[in-house]
Formats: C-alpha cells, sequence, structure tokens
C-alpha cells in the first residue's frame, strides 16, 4: 500500500497548493495509470476522466463542473467532516480518496475564486478544510510531489482567512449619548486606565503638523535602552512636543514611552546587570510626576535576533521590580506584535499578571506582503495583506487572551499610505481600513483603551505618515474627533455603544451601526429597511443610520439591515423594534409589549410655556397637567444648581424616601436636563413617592411618564424659596432664585 500511495503522489491535482487563480499546473507526467491504483471502483473512471482532461485543457468551467462530480463521488451523500474523519482515521488505505478529495476541492475552490463566485468558493474551502489534516498525514507516507506538512499548515491559515471574509456574520449597535445612558464598558481598574474611552496620539516629531479636530491626550516617546539615556531622551521630546506647538507635557493624560530593545535577544543576557542605569531611570520617571505607559522590549515575538521566552520573562520582570518600587507613576506594558514568528505565541512571553498593568498590540495594516505589489491573493490570506487585512480580527485575538484582566493598548501602528517599493500611492486603499481601526475598535473592543498611530516616515517598505495624504489625514482627523476618542483633558466619551442584545434609547434619537466585516469587497453598502420599506443606507464604516422615531406611532416593528455587494446581498439580518412613548427598544428576539396603563391614566401634553430661569430662556421636557406645570425634579436642581438656592437630590434605601438637602450643591447624573421627544404622554398619579426636604416630610404632586417622576413646579420651587411668576399675555414662567417665593 505504501507503494502505490507513493505513486498516487504524483498524480496532477496535489500540486493544488502552488497553483495561483488564473492558471493551472501543467500535467504531471508523471502520474500513475489507473489501472495501478487497487481498490479504487472502476466506476469512479467515468467520473475523474472528464475532470481530469478539463485540468490538461486548463477548462475552468470544465474544472468546476467535473470537479463537482468528483467530490460529490466520494462524498456519497455525507458530509466532509464525516467522510474526512472516516479516512483520517486509516489514512494508509485510504490515501487516494484523501488525495482525491484534498486537491479536488481546493482546485474547484480557486476557481470559482477567480469568478468572484465567493458563496460557491466558501462552500469548497469548507470541504478543502475538513481534509487538511487527513491530507497532512498522509504526506510522511508518500515522498515527492505534493506540498510539505509546512504548506498545508499554510494552507489552512489561508482557506480559513477567505471563509471568514466571505461568510462574516453581521453585528448591530447602538450608540448612545452619555446624557441618556451608558453603552457596553469594561474596566480593570489599572493605573491610568480611563473607565471609558480610548486616549489617542503620536510621536512628537509628527503632532506638530496635524490639525486635530481636538488635542490628542496622549504623546509616543521612543527610547534605545542600549545607548539612550531615559531623562535625556524623554527631556528633549516634551520640550519638542512644548516648543512646537504649546503642549505643556502636564496637558497629557498618558505618556507611552517605547523603552525598545534595539539589540533584541542579545540585550536579555545584560538587562540583570543594569540595575544602576534602570533604577535612574525609574526615578527619574518618578520626578516627572507624570502618567506614563512604559512598553518595555515590545514586539519580542518577530525579533530577527530571537528572544528565548524565559530570558524575556526574566529582563521584563527585573525591570518592573524596580519600576514598582521607584516609580509608583508608572504603569508597565508588555506588548507583542499582531504577528508572530513561527513556531511563537503571545503566551509564550507573557510575564505574568501581578507584573503587567496594560498588554499592548502593534499593529500595521498593509497593502503588499513585504511591500511587493505582485502579492498573490494566497499570500495576502496567509499573512493578512491586501484586500485580506483584517486589524479587527488582530485585536480580537489579543483582546480574547488578555482584555478581561488588562487594559488594552494599540501601541503604534497604522494603515499603509505609500508604497516605496513601487511609489505607488495607497489612499484609496487605506482609507476603509483607517475606519476599520478607528471606527469599528470603539464599537467593539471597549477594553481598548489607547490608540498610536506611527506619523512618522522611516525608511522601509512602507509609509504610514500623513504628510503626502491629505485624504487620509483628513480622515483620521474626524475620526479621532469623535465622541468616543479622549482629547486633551477629556475624562470621559460623550458617547458609549451598545451591541444589539436589546437596547432601550430615546425615540429622537436612535442612531445604528453596523458591523460589517466583509473587507475583501471595495462596494458594500448597507441597507436598513422598515417593516418592509427602505429607510437609509450608507457606504461608509461603521454605516451609520440615524432615525426619530418620535412621529412613529406607539407599537411593533421590524428591522432589516442588509449588507450587499452591488446587487448582491452578502448578508441580512432582522431585528425587533417596539416603540413606546418617548422610548424605542431594540432587540434580537421578542420584545415583550408594555402592560396597558393603569386606571385613572391620563394623556397629558408638553407645556407649550417658555421658561426663564434668572432671566436665561431654558429648554425642560415639562407638561401640563390640570391647568399646572410638571418638571422632573432632578432638572430643576439642575439648574439653580450654583445659586444660594441650591438643593441636593438623594434617596434613602432604608425608608424608600427621596430627600432634598437645601443649600448643598446639587450632583449631576446620566439623563439630567434629556429633552422630550414633543409628543403627548401616558401621566399616572403617583400615590407612593415620599419626599423630604432637610429631613422633614413634605406632600409633593407627582406623576410617572416614561418611568420618571415629574413633580408640580410650584410645589418644589415654594419649598427652597424661588420666586415663581407665570406670565398670562406670553405664557412665559420666571424663576427669579435671588426673591422669595410667594403664593
Amino acid at each position: 500500500m505504501k507503494k502505490t500511495i507513493k505513486k498516487l503522489s504524483a498524480i496532477l491535482l496535489t500540486a493544488a497548493i502552488a497553483m495561483t487563480l488564473i492558471s493551472l499546473p501543467a500535467p504531471d507526467t508523471q502520474a500513475v495509470k489507473f489501472g495501478d491504483v487497487a481498490g479504487v471502483p472502476q466506476a469512479f473512471w467515468a467520473v475523474f476522466v472528464p475532470y481530469e482532461d478539463a485540468l490538461n485543457a486548463r477548462d475552468s468551467a470544465g474544472i468546476i463542473t467535473h470537479g463537482e462530480h468528483v467530490i460529490n463521488y466520494w462524498l456519497a451523500g455525507r458530509t466532509a467532516e464525516q467522510r474526512a474523519a472516516e479516512w483520517g482515521a486509516n489514512v494508509p488505505n485510504h490515501g487516494y480518496e484523501i488525495n482525491m478529495m484534498w486537491s479536488a476541492s481546493y482546485t474547484v475552490a480557486r476557481q470559482y475564486e477567480a469568478r468572484k463566485d465567493y458563496v460557491n468558493a466558501t462552500r469548497l474551502y469548507k470541504i478543502a478544510l475538513a481534509f487538511v489534516d487527513p491530507y497532512k498525514a498522509l504526506i510522511p507516507l508518500s515522498p515527492g510531489p505534493g506540498g510539505s506538512i509546512s504548506d498545508m499548515d499554510f494552507a489552512r491559515t489561508e482557506i480559513q482567512t477567505k471563509i471568514d471574509a466571505w461568510n462574516a456574520n453581521i453585528e448591530l449597535y447602538v450608540e448612545i449619548d452619555m446624557r441618556n445612558g451608558v453603552g457596553d464598558t469594561s474596566f480593570t481598574g489599572a493605573l491610568h486606565e480611563p473607565k471609558m474611552g480610548i486616549f489617542y496620539g503620536e510621536p512628537p516629531e509628527a503632532s506638530a503638523v496635524m490639525d486635530f479636530a481636538k488635542k490628542p491626550s496622549g504623546t509616543l516617546i521612543y527610547v534605545r535602552y542600549e545607548t539612550q539615556v531615559m531623562s535625556e531622551r524623554v527631556q528633549a521630546d516634551l520640550a519638542a512636543n512644548e516648543s512646537r506647538h504649546g503642549y505643556s507635557r502636564s496637558d497629557y493624560s498618558v505618556i507611552e514611552l517605547a523603552w525598545n530593545f534595539h539589540e533584541e535577544g542579545a540585550t536579555l543576557k545584560t538587562v540583570p546587570n543594569d540595575t544602576a542605569k534602570i533604577t535612574a531611570a525609574a526615578q527619574y520617571l518618578n520626578s516627572l510626576g507624570l502618567p506614563i505607559l512604559l512598553r518595555i522590549g515590545a514586539e519580542m515575538n518577530v525579533w530577527r535576533n530571537s528572544a528565548d521566552p524565559a530570558e524575556y520573562i526574566a529582563a521584563y520582570r527585573f525591570i518592573a521590580d524596580i519600576m514598582r518600587k521607584e516609580a509608583p507613576n508608572v504603569a508597565l506594558v508588555w506588548s507583542v506584535n499582531h504577528v508572530s514568528a513561527a513556531g511563537l505565541t503571545y503566551e509564550m512571553f507573557y510575564p505574568g499578571e501581578r507584573y503587567v498593568d496594560w498588554v499592548g498590540i502593534s499593529m500595521y495594516v498593509r497593502r503588499y506582503f513585504q511591500g511587493n505589489p505582485n502579492t498573490s491573493s494566497s499570500d495576502e490570506a496567509i499573512w493578512g495583506t491586501g484586500s485580506f487585512a483584517n486589524p479587527i480580527k488582530d485585536v480580537e485575538s489579543i483582546v480574547k487572551l488578555y482584555g478581561s484582566k488588562h487594559p488594552i493598548i494599540i501601541v503604534e501602528g497604522g494603515v499603509t499610505l505609500f508604497n516605496t517599493s513601487n511609489n505607488e500611492d495607497l489612499t484609496d486603499w487605506a482609507l476603509p481600513r483607517i475606519r476599520q481601526l478607528y471606527a469599528y475598535v470603539p464599537m467593539l473592543f471597549p477594553q481598548v483603551k489607547a490608540i498610536f498611530w506611527f506619523n512618522t516616515n522611516i525608511q522601509g517598505h512602507y509609509r504610514y505618515d500623513f504628510a503626502d495624504s491629505p485624504r487620509a489625514k483628513e480622515l483620521y482627523r474626524q475620526l479621532t474627533g469623535s465622541g468616543y476618542f479622549l482629547g486633551m483633558g477629556q475624562t470621559e466619551p460623550t458617547v458609549t455603544y451598545k451591541k444589539i442584545g436589546t437596547a432601550t434609547m430615546p425615540a429622537n434619537a436612535v442612531t445604528l451601526l453596523t458591523y460589517a466585516p466583509f473587507f475583501t469587497f471595495d462596494d458594500v453598502v448597507v441597507q436598513y429597511w422598515l417593516d418592509g420599506k427602505w429607510v437609509g443606507q450608507s457606504a461608509d464604516i461603521p454605516y451609520r443610520f440615524t432615525r426619530n422615531f418620535s412621529t412613529d406611532a406607539d407599537g411593533a416593528y421590524k428591522l432589516e439591515v442588509r449588507v450587499l455587494s452591488g446587487s448582491t446581498v452578502l448578508k441580512s439580518a432582522e431585528y425587533n423594534i417596539r416603540k413606546n412613548g418617548n422610548n424605542v427598544t431594540i432587540a434580537t428576539g421578542a420584545i415583550t409589549p408594555p402592560p396597558p396603563p393603569p386606571a385613572g391614566s391620563l394623556t397629558v401634553n408638553p407645556t407649550q410655556s417658555t421658561v426663564y430661569v434668572n432671566g436665561k430662556a431654558t429648554e425642560f421636557e415639562a407638561y401640563l397637567i390640570n391647568g399646572s406645570n410638571f418638571f422632573k425634579l432632578r432638572d430643576l436642581a439642575y439648574v439653580i444648581n450654583g445659586t444660594t438656592k441650591q438643593f441636593e437630590v438623594g434617596y434613602n434605601a432604608a425608608t424608600g424616601e427621596v430627600t432634598l438637602t437645601a443649600g448643598q450643591p446639587y450632583t449631576t447624573v446620566v439623563g439630567d436636563m434629556v429633552l422630550g421627544d414633543g409628543s403627548a404622554k401616558t401621566a399616572t398619579l403617583n400615590t407612593t413617592l415620599k419626599v423630604s426636604l432637610n429631613g422633614t416630610p413634605v406632600e409633593i404632586t407627582a406623576y410617572l411618564i416614561g418611568g420618571n417622576n415629574f413633580v408640580r413646579l410650584r410645589d418644589i420651587m415654594k419649598l427652597v424659596n424661588v420666586e415663581t411668576v407665570y406670565d398670562e399675555t406670553t405664557r412665559a414662567i420666571w424663576l427669579d432664585t435671588s426673591k422669595p417665593y410667594i403664593d
């Protein structure tokens, strides 16, 4: 049988790994005679011969038609996974079947791919994927043409990448204004970690040329461990930042220091002998009193002078111990490259939770593999370049491993804007990839708390700096200026994101975003359909859709999200929507209808009065009920805060009582001063509300409207002694905190 398998290895089809999309290998002159293959049913040859003829003729249509027949013959009604398990359990006796199924399915898949028939290409690649391991087991028994085990490992990566790219799932997110609530969050409590939002910045030499929508919250400074003195290098860059564009060192929320091992693996052995140098660096950083993120010996998983994992961990821990002792303002960053060298993984170099505050990853999104403009589709898929460049996949890998323990930082990176080997401007290719990184990462990964763009022109295959890419520069400016990124001096974002799930938001401010990772297609459009009617679309990541539902009737709706490439629907998904008053709920599953309003409920309309607070016109959500104006209690506390009539609003959980404390400043909460949608509402008298002022119970009339308590304006103004005047001519309400209340 081994002799037979050896002959089989010469069959033409096993060369499919080396085949390109537009050409097929020449017929193999060593192909065995059919009669030499013992045990193969004679009926098979009637199926195989037309396929072999199509291969010899390089007939793509024939290869597809007859290749499908070959595959179906051997599957015989079973799935590929079932056949692979059956034959893989006894490889020596099923060499021909494994050989044929692997090579035929891979060959036909590539022909479908060449025709841009990605549905069928995905189907055939899934069959090929099932036979990767059985074929790997066959290779040692079949020396000669037909690839190697490492070839098959590359093939697996290629196939899985293509399947993921063409058969992706879509996800719907809602953007939540922080005044209306908070979306998905992640917070580990690490040193210098923001509770929400993303710090961003660049190296100091580049920041000066950027016209930021808001000033960056961080900067990135490189220090060469072997030859540069920490204090001299950092001092020089901080001074340059200040002189070039006026950014004081104390303005930054974080300063990333990349302490790089230029000699890489050779440096590791010297670190334990550098106590004095490391201590001096730590003491200097401590003297700055600034929030430092210290990246120690990064990208050890791709060093050319390779790192021994044990030596790396020992060196990292040695530096970390000194920093912990001498520099409490320094957060320790352990950081890898997004691609590991052969045989290496991230985990091999992890120093342990005790020694790591933040986990970092370098994230470079490249158009070509090693700058080669002739990169094949296979190499693009294997190395994650070109149309298969997918920064989300790389971020996801590090988040899954460490995001529950540490905040994640993209320590440096960017998208290829210029390829130097052929002087090619890559801006058109880069723009959607910049959106992938800076629009999708905030949505998908609240664990990511900082991103630094490598806006520096250095020698190499690629350029990432914005100097000659004004459109990329403007897009970067817009994206970092959005609500989730933290500008200089900003402590929290203005928006957050929530994956649906279930999400409830104000009806007048529904903003939806779609994660549609079909990155290999250049013409993706996401359409939004409500009850079968088109209501909007977007062609730019993150495919934003905004709608005001306030004028829609209460009740249930169906939302369909369609992802298209040209006229082809790549994917679609349905969601349930329920409008109820001034709120809209969107969910993947059923939404329970609200209970009917209780007996005695009223339909109330927004007040038509203009309200002036100390002479300033102020907008409220307020309703007219039985001739009186009703406001949210916290809104009233908000607008007179800081005056002599200010009062705090609290809650006594033990007594179930709302507590008012006169003279105390008001503590703001999410939802203060949010306006209504202008529509009529259902109001129910709240007979159970208990309120006290300075510990004394008081009588207040209140109605529940949309889940909030609305109180009679004059009840509250009388309690805190604020003059309240109604002008019948103009229908205006005047509140004056400098004057007493008069009945």
